[in-house]
């Protein structure tokens, strides 16, 4: 398929590929592999509702798509959107979930048992009533996904499901997928970028790497191959490259992708001999914060918030971030950790309590002022981009500044080059893919270059090369003394990269401190709907140092060990 005549190549080329009734199929690539538009042909959309032109066939269940409108397909094809919000349309959860199920015209009281159903799995009760534009970003992949599992089509087409979810949410998403599969043998199409997410559920992983299907096996046998996976932008598991970096190191062969494997494969390792003294042996721990005695950059005391006077969503926070420092804020979906962060740029304002930036109030300062020391990436890319090209985009935040017009050319041409947007400056941002898009709002952030950094999900929808070039980015800005505060619910970028992480539940802090610290308690991530990293969880099984929780630091202690 291709979107233009003329394009130089085509957005999918030459695509064999099969799907079997009861078969779960993992499809991963890199931002621009083609896969949400293999999505959009697969549920008969594309190139219907899209434009372009479509060569060669796409069967379901027996029916050319070409011959078959969309809606035809409804009852057999359920869609899952990247965006939530692009499927979300009616005034409250409840009515989202009864609309397909109206539509397919069945029996009321079929509707009220489904719902009730959707509702529970997906612990959706307490905000059954409430508008989709109101919830978490969380709550809303959600819904979405209610809405579509409600319909119990006997093909799922799943564009990355699991973005946005605290680990115990995906977990549970995952678990109902595989009763949908089990029960009613639907077949389920999911792209994804998070590999022990394949490796735990999926029967088959296709790789797609610019447009061609590179390789298709079982995600175990294609995970492992660290050096094949990056090639293709694909992230492997933790444990894959933990393996990878310990045979080199040492000399071994092992072959691990899940924890339990590294766990069945380490300990033998141990050997009951150590060649000195274990703590003389260990690699030193994380350097202290050195933000520590700093004046605060962010501040809040007694902070209280509600949408709804019923239900408080901050309750009371008190929390000082220093200049400097690099914090996650972690917390399961719906928590308020959203909420939160949109107190430092004036987005939401305190019901009670003080809120504080660089040591000022924040109260009677505008949205515009305080742009000047907060810059804030949304969750979502959609919800902050508004001009017509990315190259406008991008310059809007250094123009509004009142900055020279040749500095700002040189801060546009230097976060363009940054996070490789050259070759799409003139184009549309709206009509980018989802990781494009997301690239651009990062880049629109680097021109604005403020001295605190809020970042809410930065990596949700970027392939293993666009995290990678995000937090080196980060690391850099965090070496010239610039303030980050990420909020994220990938764990084991949260142990890499942060100096602290704040653990929010309920609207109240219950945990604060490093990441080794944190990560050792799994009592408090649990309470969280968290949980801890697969490198911080091999470290506890082996009893390994806290510490432990990046490849080069856990190959050291292991080396040592044994």
């Amino acid at each position: 398929i291709r979107n233009q005549p003329g394009q130089r190549r085509s957005v999918l080329d030459g695509l064999d590929l099969r799907l079997e009734a009861g078969e779960w199929l993992a499809l991963m690539g890199a931002s621009d592999a083609g896969k949400t538009t293999l999505c959009l042909l697969l549920a008969g959309l594309a190139p219907h509702l899209t434009g372009g032109t479509l060569e060669g066939r796409v069967l379901i269940a027996g029916q050319d798509t070409r011959r078959r409108p969309p809606p035809a397909l409804a009852d057999r094809v359920g869609l899952l959107f990247q965006e939530p919000d692009a499927q979300l349309f009616n005034p409250s959860v409840e009515a989202e979930i009864a609309w397909g199920l109206e539509n397919l015209g069945l029996p009321p009281a079929e509707i009220e048992a489904r719902i009730a159903e959707m509702l529970a799995l997906f612990h959706l009760e307490a905000v059954r009533r409430r508008p989709p534009g109101a919830l978490s970003g969380g709550e809303k992949k959600r819904a979405a996904l209610a809405a579509v599992l409600a319909l119990r089509p006997a093909l799922l087409i799943l564009d990355e499901p699991l973005g946005g979810l605290d680990p115990v949410g995906r977990r549970e998403v995952l678990a109902a997928l595989e009763t949908l599969r089990r029960d009613r043998a639907a077949a389920i199409l999911m792209t994804e970028s998070d590999p022990e997410a394949a490796v735990a559920f999926a029967d088959r992983l296709a790789v797609l790497h610019e447009g061609r299907l590179a390789a298709q096996a079982p995600p175990r046998d294609l995970l492992r191959r660290v050096e094949a996976m990056a090639a293709w932008g694909v992230a492997a598991p933790q444990m894959a490259h933990l393996a990878a970096a310990l045979n080199r190191r040492l000399g071994t062969a092992f072959d691990f992708v899940t924890v339990e494997e590294a766990r069945a494969a380490l300990e033998p390792g141990w050997g009951g001999v150590e060649s000195g003294p274990l703590e003389a042996q260990r690699p030193a721990s994380p350097p202290p914060d050195d933000a520590a005695g700093r004046p605060p950059a962010l501040q809040v005391r007694g902070l209280e918030f509600w949408y709804d006077a019923a239900r408080p969503v901050l309750r009371g926070l008190d929390l000082d971030i220093p200049q400097g420092q690099f914090a996650a804020l972690v917390g399961a979906n719906g928590s308020g950790k959203t909420t939160l962060i949109k107190q430092f740029n004036g987005l939401l304002r305190p019901r009670h309590g003080i809120v504080r930036v660089n040591g000022r109030d924040a109260a009677g300062r505008s949205i515009g002022e305080l742009a000047r020391q907060v810059g804030f990436l949304f969750q979502h890319p959609e919800q902050q981009i508004f001009s017509p090209t990315v190259r406008q985009e991008v310059a809007f935040g250094p123009r509004n500044l009142g900055l020279p017009p040749a500095e700002v050319e040189a801060r546009v041409r230097a976060a363009l080059d940054r996070f490789d947007l050259a070759a799409v400056a003139d184009e549309p941002p709206a009509i980018l893919g989802y990781g494009l898009r997301r690239r651009v709002t990062l880049a629109s952030l680097a021109a604005q270059d403020p001295p605190i950094l809020i970042l809410d999900e930065p990596t949700v929808g970027l392939d293993a090369a666009g995290r990678a070039e995000t937090f080196a980015w980060l690391t850099e800005l965090h070496a010239q003394g610039r303030t980050i505060l990420l909020v994220s619910h990938d764990m084991a970028l949260v142990a890499a990269y942060a100096r602290r992480v704040i653990v929010l539940h309920a609207g109240q802090i219950i945990g604060d401190g490093p990441p080794s610290a944190i990560f050792a308690r799994p009592d408090l991530l649990a309470r969280a709907s968290l949980a801890p990293p697969p490198l911080a969880q091999l470290a506890q099984a082996l009893g390994l140092s806290p510490s432990c929780l990046t490849v080069d630091a856990f190959c050291a202690e292991y080396a040592a060990r044994r």
